[in-house]
C-alpha cells in the first residue's frame, strides 16, 4: 500500500513501520501492517477507498462536495484493487512458472513468466522482478546449486509477493527461488526420454558396437568456437599430420534454440559423407559448462539420432559428475574432449606398438630362418664341391682316351674331306672355264652381227620419213588445185565445205591455181 508522505514527515512514517520503495520512490505499508491502516491514515491517498472489494462492489467514502459526481476515478479503482489483493494474499506465495524472458536494469532483474500446456499453448503470463537488494543473494544461491545462471526456458519454483500498481498493473516481487525444483524438472524430462528409448529398444543399441582396434577416419560434431574443441584438435591435428588418422569436423550449436536443428543437420552431413567413404567412429564433444547448460542436449530426437547411428559414438561433453542422455546412449562416454582424443590416440599407438612388436617378431623369426638356411646352404655347398671334384676326376679319366680317339678320327675325316674338296674344286674350275669360253664366243658373234647390221634400220627409217614428207607435200591446197580442184569461200573469206553452206551465201569466191573468180548465187536455185 503506497503512502503520500511529505519529506518532513518521513521519519515519523518510518517509525510507524512504513518502508521505502526505491523503484516507485514512495513509502509503503508492509504486508504485516495492512490489517490496520489507521496509523497511516493521513498519508493514505485522498481517493483511497475505506474498505476492500466485496463481491466485486466498491464501497468508497465520498466527501459531501463529491456526492453530485457519478462513479469513481480509475486511480481510486486501482487503489482499491491493490488493497483487496494484499488482503487476499497477505504473504508470499510459491509459484511454478517458466522464464520466457529476463532482463536487467540498474541492478534489478525483470522477468516475463509464462505457463504452457502439453500442446504448447500459453495458459498464463505475468511480469515479475527481483529487486537489486535481493538479486545477488538469489542468483548466487541458484547458480551454486544448479551450476548455471537463470535464463530463458528454465522452469522455476519461486516465492513471490503479489503486487498491484495503479499505473503498472499486476506483477510478482520475487523473494526466493528453489533450485531443487528446476533440477527436478530436468531430471524428470531426462527420465521420460530414457524410458521411451528403453521401450523402443534403442537405449543400449549403440553400446552393442565394438570400438575399432585402430582409427583411420573419425567424424567430429562440436560447437565451432568451443575450448574443448581446441584441446581435442591439439592432438588430432598431430595424428592427421603424421598420416595416422583423418578427422572431419561438422559444427553445431550446443546451447540455445538452434541446438536440435543444427545438430540434426550436422548428423545428416556426416551420414552423407559416411556413405561415400565410411568413418570408423563418430565423436561428439563440447567441453565444459554448467549443469543446466546441458539441458538443450537432453532431447529425444538427438538421443535417437545417436542410438541409430551406423557406427560407434564417443561423447566428451565435458562433465565428470553430470551426464546427458547423449552420454547414456553413446557407445562410450568420456568426461572431457581431451580424454576422447586421448583414447583414440592410445588405440592408434597401441595398435602401432602391436604392429611394431609383430614386425620385430617377424624380423627376428626371419633372421633365424635365414641363418638356418645359410648354414644349410654352406653344408650343401661343401658337399657339392666335394662331390663335384670326385665326379670330375672320374669323367676326366673316362674322357682322356675318348679325346685321343676323337682326335684321330677327326683328323682322318678332315683329310678325306680336304681331298674330296680339292677334287671338287678342280672339276668346278674346269666347268666354269668351259662355260666362260662358250659365252665369250657367243658374245663375239653377237658383237660382229651388231657391227654389220646397225646401219640397215637407220636407212629404212630415213626412207620411210622421206615418203611421208612427200605425201604431206602432195596433199596441200596448191597441189590439189593443180589437179583441177577449186577452193570455195564466202565474201568474207570463210571456207565453205558443203553445198548447204554455199546456198546460204549470196556471193561466193572461187580460187583456182592461177587466180580467183567471184560468182553470184541464183535465188531460185537457192530456194
Amino acid at each position: 500500500m503506497l503512502l503520500v508522505v511529505p519529506f518532513a514527515e518521513k521519519e515519523q512514517a518510518k517509525s510507524l513501520g512504513a518502508r521505502w520503495n526505491p523503484v516507485e520512490k514512495k513509502w509503503y505499508v508492509p504486508d504485516d501492517l495492512l490489517h490496520d491502516l489507521s496509523p497511516f491514515a493521513k498519508w493514505l491517498p485522498q481517493t483511497a477507498p475505506s474498505q476492500s472489494l466485496s463481491n466485486t462492489t466498491l464501497n468508497l467514502e465520498i466527501e459531501p462536495n463529491e456526492l453530485s459526481e457519478k462513479g469513481v476515478t480509475l486511480s481510486q479503482l486501482m487503489a482499491q484493487v491493490q488493497v483487496s489483493l494484499r488482503q487476499a494474499f497477505p504473504g508470499a506465495v510459491w509459484v511454478k512458472a517458466e522464464i520466457a524472458n529476463i532482463s536487467e536494469r540498474r541492478g534489478h532483474l525483470y522477468f516475463e513468466l509464462s505457463e504452457t500446456n502439453e500442446a504448447g499453448q500459453v495458459l498464463a503470463t505475468c511480469r515479475a522482478m527481483i529487486w537489486q537488494g535481493q538479486a545477488q543473494r538469489i542468483l548466487q544461491t541458484f547458480q551454486q546449486a544448479t551450476g548455471s545462471a537463470l535464463q530463458a526456458g528454465q522452469k522455476i519454483l519461486l516465492l513471490a509477493e503479489l503486487t498491484f500498481h495503479e499505473k503498472f498493473g499486476f506483477s510478482l516481487a520475487i523473494q526466493d527461488i528453489d533450485p531443487a525444483f528446476t533440477l527436478g524438472e530436468l531430471e524428470a524430462n531426462l527420465n521420460q526420454i530414457r524410458q521411451q528409448l528403453i521401450a523402443e529398444q534403442r537405449y543400449d543399441k549403440n553400446k552393442r558396437f565394438k570400438l575399432p582396434n585402430d582409427f583411420f577416419r573419425v567424424a567430429v560434431i562440436a560447437p565451432p568456437a568451443a575450448a574443448g574443441l581446441g584441446d581435442f584438435r591439439a592432438d588430432a591435428d598431430l595424428l592427421h599430420q603424421q598420416g595416422l588418422c583423418d578427422f572431419n569436423y561438422f559444427y553445431s550449436a550446443f546451447q540455445g534454440e538452434q541446438v536440435e536443428s543444427e545438430m540434426l543437420s550436422a548428423f545428416d552431413a556426416f551420414l552423407a559423407m559416411h556413405q561415400a567413404k565410411p568413418f570408423d567412429a563418430l565423436v561428439i564433444i563440447r567441453g565444459g559448462g554448467a549443469k543446466l547448460d546441458l539441458n538443450p542436449l537432453n532431447l529425444y530426437s538427438l538421443a535417437r539420432m545417436i542410438a541409430d547411428s551406423p557406427l560407434p559414438v564417443l561423447t566428451g561433453i565435458g562433465h565428470e559428475r553430470d551426464s546427458t542422455i547423449l552420454d547414456e546412449v553413446a557407445c562410450q562416454r568420456f568426461d572431457t574432449p581431451s580424454k576422447v582424443i586421448g583414447a583414440i590416440r592410445h588405440a592408434i599407438f597401441h595398435q602401432a606398438q602391436q604392429a611394431k612388436n609383430h614386425w620385430q617378431q617377424i624380423e627376428k623369426s626371419s633372421l633365424n630362418y635365414i641363418q638356418k638356411q645359410q648354414q644349410k646352404l654352406q653344408l650343401l655347398d661343401q658337399t657339392v664341391q666335394q662331390q663335384s671334384v670326385t665326379v670330375l676326376h672320374k669323367w676326366q679319366e673316362k674322357l682322356t682316351p675318348m679325346h685321343y680317339q676323337i682326335q684321330r678320327k677327326s683328323q682322318s675325316i678332315t683329310n678325306d674331306a680336304n681331298a674330296q674338296l680339292e677334287r671338287l674344286f678342280h672339276n668346278l674350275v674346269n666347268r666354269v672355264e668351259q662355260s666362260v669360253a662358250l659365252k665369250k664366243h657367243s658374245l663375239e658373234q653377237m658383237h660382229q652381227a651388231i657391227l654389220d647390221n646397225h646401219q640397215k634400220p637407220l636407212m629404212q627409217a630415213k626412207n620411210q620419213l622421206q615418203q611421208w614428207m612427200a605425201f604431206i607435200l602432195s596433199s596441200g591446197p596448191k597441189s590439189q588445185m593443180q589437179r583441177g580442184f577449186a577452193m570455195v569461200s564466202s565474201a568474207e573469206g570463210k571456207i565453205l565445205k558443203t553445198a548447204a553452206l554455199a546456198q546460204q551465201e549470196t556471193q561466193l569466191n572461187l580460187k583456182f591455181m592461177d587466180g580467183e573468180v567471184s560468182v553470184s548465187v541464183n535465188p531460185k536455185e537457192k530456194a
